[in-house]
């Protein structure tokens, strides 16, 4: 039996990759922002149909709105990470990426009061090039990752990976030819 899961990004329309750009991280701070009205509004939809979901949340979010994170654990969900700021995993060297997902884990954690067992990369950005990922993440303690895209895009994917739950192994990685 295959169980459907539904997942949400918590991050403000102005931080997605596709706008870095236009839009400075400097900046950020100016920008009025939407997420705590929208997940407060999606939080109701699903208190309403029973539903739970996994938030993938930024620290940087979660710094700014700690009581909208403490809303989301209080209502059921699963709080995980989605990094800090947002940060493409190619973008960073394996030292900055650690920190990214060290520093992310312990905000949720600090604010929430629950253990963030779960990562989601910015913009799906773990693929064939930096595997070295995975393991860091297993180092600072997650236990799963939503990482893997199976899909061809211009920003991200791997159209080869399995559409279904893996470990990713050097077994794995043999037996699906991952290919960008």
């Amino acid at each position: 039996m295959i169980r459907n899961a539904l997942t949400i990004d918590v991050e403000d329309y102005f931080q997605v990759s596709a706008f870095d750009p236009y839009i400075s991280r400097n900046d950020w701070d100016s920008i009025p922002c939407r997420v705590e009205r929208n997940i407060d509004r999606i939080l109701s939809l699903l208190e309403k149909k029973g539903i739970n979901a996994t938030f993938f949340t930024l620290g940087w979010i979660a710094k700014r709105y700690p009581s909208m994170v403490r809303r989301i654990v209080e209502n059921g969900h699963e709080l995980a990470s989605h990094g800090c700021d947002h940060n493409r995993v190619t973008e960073l060297g394996s030292n900055e990426f650690y920190k990214d997902i060290a520093d992310s884990k312990k905000i949720l954690e600090d604010i929430s009061g629950f253990p963030v067992i779960g990562y989601r990369a910015p913009s799906f950005s773990i693929n064939k090039q930096n595997y070295w990922a995975l393991s860091l993440l297993e180092e600072a303690g997650y236990l799963y990752s939503s990482s893997i895209y199976p899909v061809r895009h211009d920003h991200y994917g791997i159209p080869d990976a399995p559409a279904l739950l893996f470990i990713p192994t050097q077994e794995s990685y043999s037996k699906y030819p991952l290919r960008q």
